[in-house]
């Protein structure tokens, strides 16, 4: 069963190469060739779905042509065909990514094969396009054996080769309507065989796991299929070619005069990025004279020197000999489509068939060939730029300043209190104003004060009487009490006059009322010792300062800086740190440190004690990028303990 299974799909592969080499002498018009190929390259690909999507600079990508015509979206399809025609664009072919193993031969499981999108050469399509071909695969025949990446790969490099094919047939007839093609005169069976045995050679190749040997079958392949007397391979390092790989040779010396010659042989067509086949004809313009100096010192009568490419970039070279006969346009052809179908196989084991060391060292140097080439320019500018921004903002300093909650404080308070038990009469001022020394402040009621004064005169002159009468009745003791009496009476007077003069509670100094409204109280009685005016020294006043524990180690005495008021943050007035203290103190929460600051600045008289703003101090300089994360890299440390 399993054999039967493999006999189909090797003759399902024969008739989608034999329908593919008819289309590539496609005579017709491009409206009946695309679904001719699209329907090729279903049957070759074993594909349930093929769609052709062009695009060009004003719009998306739009479909131009599919088979089977109308055939309906499954769910998903949309998205995965706009996957697959960018990933072609970007490398193509490019095979849709997959999670699922491929199944061996003997099992029985149905596993699919992933999709696969192909960018079409310029040459076939019109001015200002791109064009892609989108194969999905079909469902999988339990037992049969999906095909895998490589073949995938190697069969899109073919596919997409034909459309080419027949830009070129229609450009020639174009030219010349009597001319008539290789490939176009052949016969369209032999041709489906000649593509199926390339198909071969690149499943065979993508079988292989050493380069060495895949290079080796290759050669030995290519020199059995075309009669050559020696097929060489040579691969592309840093511009130059040095020779892999020799036909039906296991060693050789690459330090001989031939693998010198050879060598410089496949670096003229290299050099040149041609097909480049010895003798040339007469009106060629090309250069092969290192194809000649070889062909004679090695009595080779042909030469055919092809270059593989991926992505349109050299990366190895073949050179075939013959001794008798000629290589015709037919083989140049095909020996192009060998190149293009197994170039990328041998890529792939080449970069991964080497030591850790070299893997390494050809990354690095593929890095730097993509870092100083001439693709991504903007995205290369932008990194420069970038890395230019943090090495300036790593190196540059920068002012490092602290910043602080501020309260202006003053040193000398004073409380004045009711001087005797009383009745406030007037008020002459309100919090915030500023007095004089000697202003009128506040004026106790002093009727009562004057009548008690009248009293106590009227006793004591009484009892100086009373004293008099005793003394000139010679009555000692009455004169004694008497005496007493006009003494305590005197007494008492002084301290009516005394409480009379301290009525008007005058400024002792000048200052600005901080506490003190006593306009709504006037009549009110007061007590001696209640508090009435809160007045502020304004001569002497400092900042007080509230510094983060974060902050605080790098605050020091001496340290400048400056602060503003919250009415007026437009305005700043230098500082001068005077004092730190050691203890912390709860404020909202947190816990800060007090410092105070003196001003290095004229008091202002719209300055009051307990005026709020914000002070910045200079701690030095730093680099802005320590700036912009010290605060994140302080917390990351707090947190995880670093």
């Amino acid at each position: 069963m399993h054999a039967e299974l493999l006999a189909r799909q090797g003759a399902q592969i024969r008739r989608g190469s034999a329908r593919l080499a008819e289309l590539a002498a496609f005579d017709g018009d491009a409206q009946a060739f695309w679904p001719e190929y699209l329907e090729a390259v279903a049957l070759a690909l074993s594909a349930r779905r093929v769609l052709l999507l062009a695009r060009d600079d004003e719009r998306g990508w739009q479909p131009q042509a599919q088979w089977p015509q109308g055939a309906p979206d499954l769910p998903g399809d949309a998205l995965r065909i706009l996957r697959l025609a960018d990933g072609a664009i970007d490398e193509s072919p490019w095979v849709e990514p997959t999670g699922s193993e491929q199944a061996s031969p003997s099992s029985a499981v149905a596993v699919p094969s992933p999709a696969v999108s192909a960018r079409l050469a310029a040459e076939a399509l019109p001015a200002g396009q791109s064009a892609v071909v989108v194969v999905l695969p079909g469902p999988s025949v339990p037992g049969a054996r999906p095909v895998d990446a490589t073949t995938l790969v190697a069969l899109a490099d073919l596919a997409v080769s034909i459309p080419t094919q027949y830009a070129r047939l229609r450009a020639l007839a174009a030219q010349s309507r009597g001319s008539t093609d290789v490939v176009s005169g052949a016969d369209p069976a032999a041709g489906a065989e000649r593509l199926y045995d390339v198909l071969q050679l690149s499943i065979r190749l993508g079988a292989e796991t050493r380069f060495m040997r895949a290079a080796l079958t290759l050669a030995n392949e290519l020199a059995v299929r075309f009669g050559c007397d020696r097929v060489a391979l040579g691969w592309v390092r840093s511009r130059y070619v040095r020779l892999t790989a020799v036909s039906h040779v296991e060693k050789f010396d690459r330090r001989a005069n031939a693998s010198r010659e050879l060598e410089s042989a496949m670096e003229e067509a290299l050099d040149q990025n041609i097909e480049l086949a010895w003798p040339i004809e007469q009106d060629a313009r090309v250069v092969a004279r290192a194809h000649e100096a070889y062909a004679r010192t090695q009595g080779s009568g042909h030469l055919l020197s092809v270059p593989l490419r991926v992505d349109h970039v050299a990366v190895a070279v073949l050179t075939f000999e013959r001794r008798a006969r000629a290589f015709e346009p037919r083989d140049i052809w095909e020996l192009r489509l060998i190149g293009e179908a197994s170039a990328r196989q041998l890529v792939h084991l080449h970069d991964t068939d080497r030591w850790i060391g070299a893997r390494a060292a050809a990354r690095l140097v593929a890095w730097r060939d993509l870092m100083l080439g001439p693709s991504y320019t903007a995205w290369k500018l932008a990194g420069v730029g970038l890395a230019v921004l943090i090495t300036l903002l790593a190196i540059l300093p920068w002012p490092y300043r602290i910043h602080s909650p501020i309260a202006l404080r003053s040193k000398d308070i004073l409380f004045i209190p009711a001087p005797f038990d009383g009745y406030l009469r007037s008020a002459h001022i309100e919090v915030g104003d500023a007095v004089r020394t000697g202003s009128l402040m506040v004026e106790l009621d002093t009727r009562e004060l004057v009548l008690e004064e009248a009293m106590a005169a009227a006793d004591a002159i009484r009892y100086s009487r009373e004293a008099e009468k005793a003394q000139a009745a010679r009555q000692l003791a009455d004169m004694q009490i008497a005496a007493a009496r006009q003494q305590q009476s005197n007494s008492k007077l002084e301290l009516i006059r005394h409480q009379l003069a301290h009525a008007q509670l005058r400024a002792p100094f000048a200052g600005v009322v901080v506490e003190g409204e006593l306009k709504k109280n006037l009549g009110a009685p007061v007590r001696k010792g209640d508090m009435l005016v809160k007045l502020a020294h304004t001569g002497d006043t400092y900042v007080e300062l509230e510094i983060d524990q974060a902050d605080v180690h790098e605050v020091s005495i001496g340290m400048r800086g400056e602060f503003a008021f919250v009415g007026r943050p437009d305005l700043r007035y230098p500082m001068v740190v005077e004092r730190v203290d050691p203890a912390s103190t709860m404020r909202e929460g947190r816990n800060v440190y007090l410092a105070r600051a003196r001003i290095e600045a004229d008091f202002q008289p719209w300055w009051r004690p307990g005026m709020g703003g914000s002070a910045r101090l200079e701690a030095g300089e730093r680099s802005i990028i320590w700036l912009l994360t010290y605060r994140t890299v302080r917390y990351l440390r707090q947190v995880f303990w670093i």
